[in-house]
């Protein structure tokens, strides 16, 4: 797919948001009617969903000391029953808000029909040292199982899904959003994945919301990084897009959530309102 080219009808198409990327939780029914647009448009949605600050924010309220490595989120028994229930409870906003915009929409964890299988994450070093920390119950995502999506979308439902997975022994894992929506836009064989995000794509200049990249192809990769263009929290977004290129998705897309319509104007317009990824 090129920047020319709009998305073929009954397409699958992963999008992925946090409640941050789209202006808020109260932004939602926005966000639900743009999915709407998508569906009348004959594109098949599959969304999956984060929640980061809001488990965040759960375990300042609850007292609760919040420990990250690397950016990843230590979690215990406590962490991990406390991002349950907020992704849940998101998940539910998420549901109601497709019904409200006249969809048949259905919520489900990634564990659920083993959609999302995962693995426990090795220990990561901390500072680039040679000191690791357990992360506790954090995966990544090793399998996808595609019989529930598939089938609920063939029943003409809108599946959203977040990111809690079961292991191989039915042990629950916090998996990165990202990283999730990546392995799941690859096993269903989605012909885009959508990361929504708080900017406008990769950005040339840090904070400059006019410096955005339009384009970037693998080759890129390198220059981008060692330039330190590509840095911080957008590695992990880039390195996601590429997961999923390099399982068989078509084109992955970097957009800003609260820029109007702008997943049904960056996969149907021809016009780039964020930054295309591309083999």
């Amino acid at each position: 797919m090129t920047s020319s080219t709009s998305v073929v009808s009954k397409a699958k198409v992963v999008v992925k948001f946090g409640g941050s990327s789209i202006g808020g939780m109260d932004q939602i029914d926005v966000f639900a009617a743009e999915i709407a647009e998508l569906v009348r448009r004959g594109v098949t949605p599959v969304i999956l969903h984060g929640g980061g600050p809001e488990i965040t924010e759960e375990m300042k309220r609850c007292g609760l000391p919040v420990k990250k490595v690397a950016g990843l989120r230590i979690t215990d028994d406590t962490t991990l029953l406390i991002a349950k229930s907020v992704l849940s409870r998101i998940n539910d906003r998420v549901v109601v808000s497709l019904r409200k915009a006249g969809l048949k929409a259905i919520g489900l964890a990634g564990s659920e029909g083993n959609t999302l299988l995962a693995r426990k994450m090795p220990p990561v070093p901390v500072d680039g040292g040679p000191e690791t920390v357990d992360l506790g119950f954090v995966g990544e995502v090793e399998g996808v199982d595609p019989t529930m999506i598939d089938t609920l979308c063939s029943l003409g439902f809108v599946p959203v899904v977040y990111s809690i997975c079961g292991d191989a022994e039915g042990r629950l894992m916090n998996v990165n959003a990202d990283t999730a929506a990546a392995a799941l836009a690859a096993g269903i064989k989605a012909t885009d994945m959508v990361l929504v995000t708080e900017v406008p794509g990769v950005l040339r200049v840090f904070e400059d919301m006019s410096s955005t990249i339009p384009e970037i192809r693998e080759a890129d990769l390198g220059p981008l990084t060692s330039s330190g263009i590509l840095k911080d929290g957008m590695i992990p977004k880039v390195e996601a897009c590429f997961l999923a290129l390099r399982g068989g998705v078509g084109t992955a897309h970097i957009i800003c959530g609260t820029t109007p319509d702008a997943i049904v104007e960056q996969l149907f317009s021809g016009r780039n309102l964020g930054t295309r990824l591309t083999l």
